[in-house]
């Protein structure tokens, strides 16, 4: 009877375990809602890094493109209820573009491997960046 006892209790122990664990572990591949430009499979980790670059690379935190939910006190990263986000898209597809055909080296190192121009590139830590001069005329 008490082996009985000692099994059921390790069995309990058992099931335990593998339930805390499938409860703390974190998804590969999350979905994310509405991403238009970055790919729909993206790590949570790789959407991380790229948005605090954007946070680096433009002097902003993540309320200056998400809007906040009132109600929740949180950020509403799906919602397109700011500009600035759309923004940020066109801005994105124009970098890629220009990486990819002006600074495509060969066939192994992609544009999109080494990026030759970043927000950085213009923005230099400022939401808005500074205007260019007028070339001069001749």
């Amino acid at each position: 009877m008490k082996t009985f006892k000692k099994i059921k209790v390790l069995a309990v122990l058992v099931v335990m375990v593998f339930i805390g664990i499938a409860a703390v572990k974190q998804p590969v591949n999350e979905e994310f809602k509405n991403l238009q430009v970055l790919p729909k499979n993206i790590s949570a980790d790789s959407l991380d890094k790229i948005m605090d670059g954007f946070t680096t690379m433009l002097g902003v935190d993540c309320k200056y493109c998400h809007a906040r939910d009132k109600k929740a006190d949180t950020l509403m990263f799906d919602k397109d209820d700011k500009p600035e986000k759309e923004i940020t898209r066109r801005m994105m597809r124009m970098t890629a573009d220009i990486n990819k055909n002006y600074f495509q080296f060969n066939e192994n190192v992609t544009a999109d491997q080494v990026q030759a121009v970043t927000c950085f590139t213009c923005h230099r830590a400022e939401p808005m960046p500074a205007k260019m001069p007028e070339p001069v005329k001749h």
